[in-house]
């Protein structure tokens, strides 16, 4: 059987075999993600993805839906299979939240998987009649083929924004353990180097599904755009020159405390004993070799970085702990940790999940309070509808978190540039970091993804942290309880590591940022905005040159 005919056999599929088919592409699709990186299944997905709604008009009409649900199918697949590991942390209390894993494992995807489907559905369906159907277009496949792919991209960008926002697994996440393919996010973000990795399968996609018209040349097109983004991202980092931060060396600590262990009353201070222990210790493992003996002396570091919550009292009321903590410290030291904070408004208790920075007298030198708060783990939506059902949040207490305001980088006294923090689910937002009116030379993500176990969750979560520092043009820190703590450079290079379930330090330099701020962290999102504007534009103008690539 030839690929063209193989191509029809799926563009003829009806019924439960179509939707079943579009949700294992979908799933497929979730292998080109962290920790596989698969990324070749992008381009064969998507095109299986065009094949099956090759012969479905997209409109209102009963074969409308049938093209919404084919759409919804492949995206719900996706989302099933790239956010299992959710369910995990409910396992953590299982004898209260065992019972309701499948809400976060099959019903979020339901949600999740809207976004997406509507966006590819409603922009052809209100467009390819209303607008382009005066062209003389309306009807033809690569109008709604390039409708179909900046509809899903719109959709996933409005999945990042809308109730909260969840932009998890975005599509240029397929090659983010690729720095040379990553830089294009310096210019246009992850939102645009996923719409232009979608439609870079077009051309591949139409001599499969218009034979007759579209000959093989045009398909020679994706592979040699591909190769000049290659090219241009090898560039990029050959051009730019890294240097490392005088004076600032940096120990994150990595202790691997088990969820179900970390809030015991009687393990609290035997996990603040294990942190400070590897604080003190000389460096193992092969991120200690790759740096040279001066790292090996007690002095060694001059900031120490501890995760999420990894202080597990309330800091800020202990004057002793924070006087205990500054013995660990050389002169003109810091510690960064993370521990929860309380206030009372009106008599109310209020909580944070903060960082504190912990100067050598045992003061403190600022703090941050995390903004932006995980639904249904860090508070509990609709609380006063929700807990008369016998839902609550998944993080120790019955009181919800509460966001902090500030969005302004830290300022530090001593060496360390601006410091964004980004307490772990920040880490997931690309314009969140350019809120604010000055640009960060630092980002800075503790965080605990000991909720997840052993699973895909904290290398997904990992990789959408590394194109945070590509985005931004400046260096990520990054610790975590358990998951992967590491040393990011600018260019998205992972320095030094620390991997799953490993119980230790990662020590290094901090690189500086680059001289230049990215295109991306000057405009944020809206270069995207008028990208999908600008696409559609082209839709037009293909009419005039698509004889070029015919038979």
């Amino acid at each position: 059987m030839t690929l063209i005919a193989f191509a029809s056999r799926i563009a003829a599929l009806q019924g439960w075999r179509r939707y079943g088919l579009a949700g294992v592409l979908g799933a497929a699709l979730a292998l080109a993600l962290a920790p596989f990186f698969i990324w070749p299944l992008l381009p064969v997905c998507f095109i299986g993805l065009l094949l099956l709604t090759r012969d479905i008009e997209p409109g209102f009409s009963r074969a409308g839906r049938r093209y919404f649900f084919t759409l919804f199918a492949f995206a719900y697949g996706y989302f099933v299979a790239g956010l299992y590991w959710i369910g995990i942390a409910f396992l953590v209390d299982a004898e209260r939240f065992a019972a309701l894993i499948p809400l976060p494992t099959l019903g979020l995807p339901l949600v999740l998987a809207a976004f997406p489907a509507l966006g590819a559905w409603l922009l052809p369906a209100c467009l390819l009649h209303a607008w382009l159907g005066r062209f003389g277009i309306g009807a033809q496949q690569p109008a709604r083929s390039l409708l179909l792919v900046i509809g899903f991209s719109l959709g996933e960008y409005l999945r990042g924004l809308l109730f909260t926002g969840f932009p998890w697994n975005l599509v240029a996440y397929a090659f983010a353990d690729w720095p040379a393919m990553m830089q294009i996010a310096a210019g246009i973000g992850s939102h645009g180097m996923g719409l232009l990795m979608l439609l870079l399968c077009l051309p591949l996609a139409l001599p499969l599904m218009q034979p007759q018209r579209y000959g093989w040349r045009l398909a020679l097109l994706s592979p040699a755009l591909f190769a000049v983004l290659l090219g241009a991202g090898h560039l990029r980092m050959q051009r730019a020159e890294i240097e490392m931060m005088p004076d600032i060396r940096l120990r994150i600590v990595q202790p691997s405390v088990e969820q179900t262990l970390k809030w015991r009353d009687d393990l609290r201070q035997q996990h603040l004993n294990k942190l400070a222990e590897l604080t003190r210790q000389p460096p193992q493992g092969p991120a200690a070799r790759a740096y040279t003996p001066q790292a090996y002396t007690p002095q060694a570091y001059t900031h120490v970085i501890w995760p999420e919550t990894a202080i597990p009292y309330l800091l800020d009321e202990l004057p002793d702990l924070l006087r205990a903590l500054g013995t660990l410290l050389p002169p003109g030291g810091q510690l960064l940790t993370g521990a929860p904070r309380r206030e009372f408004h009106d008599g109310q208790l209020v909580l944070f999940n903060s960082l504190f920075v912990v100067n050598q007298q045992g003061g403190l030198d600022g703090r941050y309070d995390k903004i932006h708060l995980v639904p249904f783990g860090e508070y509990l939506p609709f609380r006063s509808l929700l807990a008369r059902i016998g839902l609550d949040k998944l993080a120790v207490g019955s009181v919800d978190f509460s966001p902090g305001k500030d969005v302004e980088p830290m300022i530090l006294p001593g060496d360390l540039p601006l410091i964004r923090v980004l307490i772990c689910y920040e880490a997931i937002f690309p314009s969140a970091i350019n809120i604010g009116s000055d640009a960060p030379g630092m980002l800075l993500n503790i965080t605990n993804d000991a909720w997840f176990g052993r699973s895909s969750g904290p290398y997904q979560h990992f990789a959408a942290s590394r194109m945070r520092a590509v985005e931004q043009g400046v260096p990520l820190i990054r610790a975590a309880n358990n998951g992967i703590s590491a040393i990011v450079d600018p260019l998205g290079r992972v320095i030094a590591s620390l991997g799953m379930d490993a119980v230790g330090v990662v020590d290094g330099p901090l690189p500086a940022p680059l001289m230049q701020r990215t295109t991306y962290s000057r405009s944020g999102d809206w270069l995207f905005v008028i990208f999908s504007l600008s696409v559609l534009i082209m839709i037009g103008a293909f009419r005039k040159f698509r004889v070029l690539f015919r038979r």
